[in-house]
C-alpha cells in the first residue's frame, strides 16, 4: 500500500513540476477489490461487494471537487471518458461500445443501463454475472441458483434473497436485464472452448499441474517463478 501510494505521488508531482496539474484530469481505479478475510474469504473470484467493488477516485478540470457519487459505474466507462477529456470523437467502429463518460456522472448525468461483471477464470466451478438493479444486485451463475442482495437494506449482503418466493419477480427482471446485456450460457460455452484451447497449448492439464502456479506476474524480462 505504502509502495503504490509513493508511485502516485510520483505521478502528481511530476504534473506539479511540470505545470500540467491545471490541465491534466487524474482518474485511479484498479480491476478487482479484494475479499481480505471476509465471510472468511481471501482473494478475489466472488461477486459481493469487497471484491467485484473497486476504488474509482477522479479530479482536475470539470470534475466536481469533494463530491462522492453513488450511481453505479463500470471499468467500460474508462475508454469514453478518456475519449472526452482529449476532446475527442470515437473511431466509427467504436461508437456503440458499452460505457459513458464519468465526466458526464460526475456531473449528475445517471444513465438508464444495467452494470455487468462477469467472472470465468480460476476456482470457478461455472460462469457468473453480476448485475446492478436499482437497489437490488442479481447474481447469476449459469447452472446453479442465483443470489440476490437488496444493498439498501442489507449493505453487507449477508442475506440471500435468491430463494425466496417474495423476490420471485424481482429475480425474472432482473434476469432479463442480465439477458438484454449478455448470452450467459453462450458466453460460458465461449470462456470454457477457450480456456480448453489454452490448456492444450501449454502441453495439457497434467503437463500444467507439473510445472505449478505463477507466484507474480514478472516484470518486463525477468523469468516467472513457479510454485
Amino acid at each position: 500500500m505504502t509502495f503504490l501510494d509513493d508511485n502516485i505521488g510520483k505521478v502528481l508531482r511530476a504534473l506539479d513540476e511540470t505545470g500540467m496539474s491545471a490541465h491534466t484530469r487524474v482518474l485511479y481505479s484498479t480491476d478487482h477489490g479484494d475479499n481480505l478475510g471476509t465471510r472468511g474469504l481471501w482473494g478475489k473470484s466472488t461477486m459481493y461487494e469487497e471484491s467485484a467493488g473497486v476504488p474509482l477516485l477522479m479530479a482536475g478540470p470539470d470534475v466536481p471537487a469533494r463530491h462522492v457519487c453513488d450511481t453505479p459505474v463500470t471499468l467500460a466507462d474508462g475508454f469514453p471518458t478518456f475519449i472526452q477529456a482529449l476532446g475527442a470523437q470515437p473511431d466509427a467502429r467504436d461508437r456503440d461500445l458499452p460505457g459513458v463518460s464519468l465526466l458526464d456522472v460526475a456531473r449528475g448525468r445517471v444513465p438508464e443501463r444495467t452494470i455487468l461483471s462477469e467472472y470465468h477464470a480460476a476456482g470457478a466451478v461455472t460462469a457468473s454475472y453480476m448485475i446492478r438493479n436499482g437497489r437490488y444486485k442479481y447474481i447469476h451463475y449459469v447452472g446453479l441458483p442465483p443470489m440476490l442482495f437488496d444493498l439498501a437494506s442489507d449493505p453487507h449482503e449477508r442475506r440471500d434473497l435468491g430463494r425466496d418466493p417474495a423476490f420471485s419477480l424481482t429475480i425474472a427482471e432482473c434476469e432479463r436485464l442480465l439477458r438484454t446485456v449478455v448470452d450467459p450460457e453462450a458466453a460460458d460455452r465461449l470462456a470454457r472452448a477457450d480456456q480448453r484451447a489454452h490448456i492444450e497449448i501449454h502441453g495439457g492439464r497434467d503437463a500444467i499441474l507439473k510445472r505449478g502456479h505463477v507466484r507474480y506476474s514478472p516484470p518486463p524480462g525477468a523469468k516467472a517463478a513457479y510454485y
